[in-house]
């Protein structure tokens, strides 16, 4: 792994780990509210065949960051934080005991399609969030390149067929607030990180930012943009 992609790990794991945030959201204006994001379905010419919908959960253009969703939620919400985690326990000994284990609720390996899927559950049957091998393909196969769409900073990713979409830098929730909005970007994929190191506590989700991108664990209660597949 080269020193760019390095970093992006390290800052991924930053901002699952940190609730410390102070960055203003902006251009998160959806009209019509989650439910009247009209969604068209890309196809990028890619090995497996999956298509991409063309705008973020909750968004109702491409630019749009969309809505944030802890990982297995289906709603957004005011404050993510690991106590405001629907899937996490805080043991009773917590407060005296800082060893206390956290406690973390199994609502499965892949969520895909599953009452646990903010895409399925927001934008109907025929979308899904996509798989970790999913969001791998789209990182390798494609050319990423960065740019603007309407003064919003992303990335345009075309395809092996020349179609494209725009990932809009999005930034990352924790507590209240939207950290690092416009600088980097990123949304969950359906899988969990299963390394034994991570207790159940990580999911896996793409990061980007100017110079890279990357599919890297993140904090389940960290509120990140979901981009939908189609089913």
């Amino acid at each position: 792994m080269n020193k760019t992609l390095k970093f992006v790990a390290a800052l991924g794991l930053f901002l699952s780990a940190t609730g410390c945030v102070n960055n203003e959201q902006k251009k998160n204006d959806n009209v019509d509210g989650l439910n009247s994001a009209k969604i068209e379905s890309v196809d990028l010419g890619l090995t497996s065949g999956t298509k991409w919908a063309s705008c973020n959960v909750g968004a109702d253009s491409p630019e749009k960051y969309g809505e944030y969703f802890a990982w297995g939620e289906t709603s957004p919400k005011e404050v993510y934080s690991d106590t405001t985690y629907s899937y996490y326990n805080v043991p009773d000994s917590l407060a005296a005991d800082s060893s206390a284990k956290k406690v973390w609720k199994n609502i499965g390996a892949d969520i895909a399609g599953t009452e646990y899927d903010a895409a399925t559950a927001v934008l109907g049957d025929a979308w899904k969030m996509p798989t970790e091998s999913q969001c791998k393909e789209l990182v390798d196969e494609c050319e990423w390149t960065w740019t603007e769409m309407n003064g919003v900073n992303g990335y345009k990713v075309v395809g092996k067929n020349g179609n494209s979409i725009f990932l809009p830098a999005s930034g990352v929730r924790g507590a209240a607030d939207v950290v690092k909005n416009d600088m980097i970007g990123g949304f969950w994929s359906s899988t969990l990180c299963e390394a034994a190191e991570t207790s159940g506590d990580f999911a896996m989700a793409v990061y980007f930012f100017s110079e890279s991108r990357a599919v890297d664990k993140g904090g389940r209660w960290m509120g990140r943009a979901v981009r939908a597949v189609a089913k």
